[in-house]
């Protein structure tokens, strides 16, 4: 027979088992919550591998990755225009970015880097990557700070980023072009066997010089659509050569919106079977990938 006191401490007992099981539950539907499976999760936030995601902006370009956990670290490609900065702010702050690990600014013109300098007054970004030969004409176009924690890269430099994600420099390199586009930093993220192209804003010519210093290292799952689709670019000699399975058109226009001469370069694009992405009419691209397998979502 239990006593009263026996009782109470039977009771206490049971609830501590409770509470712990409960809280094991918990845990445990925590880690199957978090997957690297990118066909197993509909959410970035539930995905451990690495989530790319290219704005859909106004004017200009910018695409955030987000690493794989368990760090996780952040890295922003361009900043968009001056212009484009509250609408930038508004789905950063959407996915609780307040700080970066890195931004990367591709080159001086308005569409790549204009919103820098409200972002940096804004958010706490640790390093600033540039391309070494026109580090320079960035810094003055963007009035950098001077105690701003940078870093250079050349041509066929790599920056591990983490343990499994590295970008490689391809371009710009001497002599540089008249254009400024052209002179902008083209580089490849690679994770495991995937690897992404970023083309920033460069055109035919820088193209031509990229098929023959680096062809092996253009071929690529997706394709940063180059100068926002402009048919000055993204040639066929070189849409075959990168041979992508997915490609994006970072710009405010929608199909129907966009020039004819743009149209020449989506033709171009179906001719080499990559399926097209115009965040314009697609809105913000998510790919969620794990360096073997990525799936593409899309948010209006």
């Amino acid at each position: 027979m239990v006593g009263k006191t026996g009782w109470t401490c039977l009771c206490l007992v049971l609830s501590a088992m409770l509470m712990f099981g409960c809280s094991s539950i918990d845990s445990h539907l925590q880690e199957v919550i978090k997957v690297d499976d990118p066909f197993a999760s509909e959410d970035e936030r539930d995905f451990t591998g690495m989530v790319v995601t290219y704005f859909a902006l106004p004017h200009g370009e910018s695409t955030l990755v987000r690493l794989p956990h368990p760090e996780a670290k952040t890295v922003l490609i361009d900043t968009g225009s001056e212009e484009d900065w509250p609408v930038l702010q508004e789905k950063l702050l959407e996915r609780k970015v307040t700080r970066l690990d890195y931004v990367v600014l591709t080159n001086d013109q308005p569409e790549q880097s204009g919103g820098y300098p409200l972002l940096a007054n804004d958010l706490q970004v640790d390093t600033l990557v540039m391309p070494k030969l026109i580090e320079n004409v960035i810094r003055h176009a963007i009035s950098l700070r001077p105690d701003q924690k940078r870093l250079v890269l050349a041509e066929n430099e790599v920056l591990s980023l983490d343990e499994t994600v590295s970008m490689k420099a391809l371009s710009p390199n001497e002599p540089l072009f008249l254009s400024p586009q052209n002179n902008s930093l083209v580089f490849s993220l690679q994770q495991d066997q995937l690897r992404f192209l970023f083309t920033s804003g460069i055109n035919e010519q820088a193209e031509e010089r990229l098929l023959e210093r680096h062809p092996e290292d253009l071929q690529a799952a997706v394709l940063k659509v180059g100068d926002q689709g402009s048919n000055q670019g993204s040639s066929h000699p070189f849409l075959t050569k990168v041979d992508p399975q997915i490609a994006i058109i970072q710009t405010g226009k929608s199909r129907d919106q966009m020039k004819d001469s743009q149209t020449e370069v989506l033709e171009r694009l179906g001719e080499s079977w990559a399926e097209t992405y115009v965040t314009g009419q697609d809105g913000t691209i998510t790919i969620l990938s794990n360096g073997k397998n990525y799936r593409v979502l899309k948010q209006q």
